[in-house]
């Protein structure tokens, strides 16, 4: 059974919701209670690149997070796009259904879920992976900030 447009909006404005206050959590008891800690993202090599020599669809994602979390903002669009694209459809859709929602929906601006949004992301990765393997393979340089 398909489940209901807005009761699964409303699912995913909660989630938002959650995922904001563990942010703000994280952030502030890292500043306060640990402020010399360094979260260290101990990668193992990736599998697909030792393989094929190749950057994998999913390679920069982790220096992405990292940069869009510190507000480096650009360096997080350069290094996987598809990280800022969520981050700006995650700000997008918590503020519209926050107006909508506090609105009392007088002001129906709230944005919907739509299968697009995924298929976007989709897109931007599989560009960006051509994109990056490409330039890597002309240039010898490694594409990211």
């Amino acid at each position: 059974m398909k489940e209901s447009e807005p009761m699964l909006e409303t699912r995913l404005y909660r989630c938002g919701w959650i995922f904001l206050f563990i942010l703000c959590v994280w952030k502030i008891a890292k500043k306060m209670l640990f402020p010399h800690f360094v979260l260290s993202f101990g990668t193992r090599p990736c599998v697909f690149y030792t393989l094929t020599g190749y950057f994998c669809p999913g390679c920069g994602g982790t220096r992405s997070l990292r940069a869009l979390l510190s507000g480096k903002i650009f360096v997080s669009a350069v290094d996987f796009p598809m990280i800022f694209y969520a981050a700006v459809v995650f700000a997008w859709f918590m503020i519209s259904q926050t107006i909508d929602r506090i609105s009392g929906h007088r002001l129906p601006i709230g944005m919907k879920y739509r299968d697009t949004w995924v298929y976007a992301a989709l897109v931007i990765v599989v560009i960006h992976f051509v994109v990056k393997n490409l330039f890597y393979i002309k240039t010898g340089v490694e594409p990211f900030l």
